[in-house]
């Protein structure tokens, strides 16, 4: 469950979807970043940090989606870091969560965790011997960040960037995460911990994977507007984005449900460009 990336930055596997969660330890103190979905898993890292001789009171999340924060708890007994917009993204998800437990949805949004350390543009955190920096790397998600661990160059990129999945949208905009893995490459990474998927080891791979991931979600777009302003029904738009000529041999088509994750994909981004309406190739 536990690895070592780094020397004192660890990733935490979960059973969700290939999900992966992380631990920051420092000389002064230690930090968890995610809570996963599972209370055991949650549970788990925080007697990790414990017998690291730190108490679990240092949670950052990298965005509110509930398998990284719904086994949170007992790593929330403390300050609890987020971006500004993340208490909305968590209180977004109390209705389904209230059904799921059936509990009214006032409880549910009592049982979620709470943001109590909010930041817009970036947040520092001095571990001692670990510098953590957390900044907005949205797309997938409208408060998505990323934690970077400057000394070890090792980026925590929550699920602004998987490979255990196809990039999933969920309720953010191609395009924003397009800009945000953009943004990625411009950086001297030596790790990358994706949200979902195996870490990644060596700048030459990272960047290989950033620059997939952000052609795909490019080269999606290109077909669905093709298709859209060939006046296609969306039914046929998405069938002509292809798996095996967009995706191919970089993703196992039968683990974790990608051929019906890619589809999801596709039909957010025809959601989009068919909000925005039909482009003037002459504009």
């Amino acid at each position: 469950m536990f690895r070592e990336e780094a020397p004192g930055v660890y990733s935490v596997a979960s059973r969700f979807v290939d999900g992966k969660n992380g631990i920051v330890v420092g000389k002064r103190g230690a930090i968890a970043v995610d809570g996963s979905n599972y209370d055991d898993e949650g549970q788990a890292m925080a007697d990790f940090i414990r017998e690291q001789g730190f108490e679990p009171d240092r949670l950052m999340l990298t965005h509110g989606h509930g398998d990284h924060i719904l086994g949170a708890g007992p790593l929330a007994g403390g300050d609890v870091y987020g971006h500004v917009l993340t208490p909305e993204v968590i209180r977004g998800q109390a209705t389904r969560q209230a059904e799921k437990w059936g509990v009214s949805v006032a409880e549910a949004e009592d049982r979620l965790v709470k943001v109590n350390v909010v930041f817009r543009d970036e947040l520092w955190l001095d571990l001692g011997n670990k510098q953590v920096w957390a900044f907005p790397t949205p797309g997938h998600s409208p408060d998505g960040v990323s934690i970077f661990v400057e000394e070890d160059r090792l980026l925590f990129a929550g699920d602004s960037v998987v490979n255990g999945i196809v990039a999933a949208i969920g309720n953010g905009h191609s395009e924003v995460l397009q800009q945000s893995l953009n943004k990625l490459m411009e950086m001297d990474i030596d790790v990358l911990v994706p949200g979902h998927g195996m870490t990644i080891h060596g700048a030459e791979k990272i960047q290989d994977w950033l620059r997939w991931q952000a052609g795909y979600l490019s080269n999606v777009r290109a077909r669905v507007r093709e298709g859209l302003d060939a006046g296609k029904a969306v039914e046929s738009v998405v069938a002509s984005v292809d798996y095996e000529m967009f995706i191919g041999d970089r993703l196992p088509a039968d683990r974790n449900g990608m051929v019906q994750r890619h589809r999801a994909t596709v039909e957010k981004i025809v959601e989009e460009q068919d909000h925005e309406g039909p482009q003037n190739p002459a504009s």
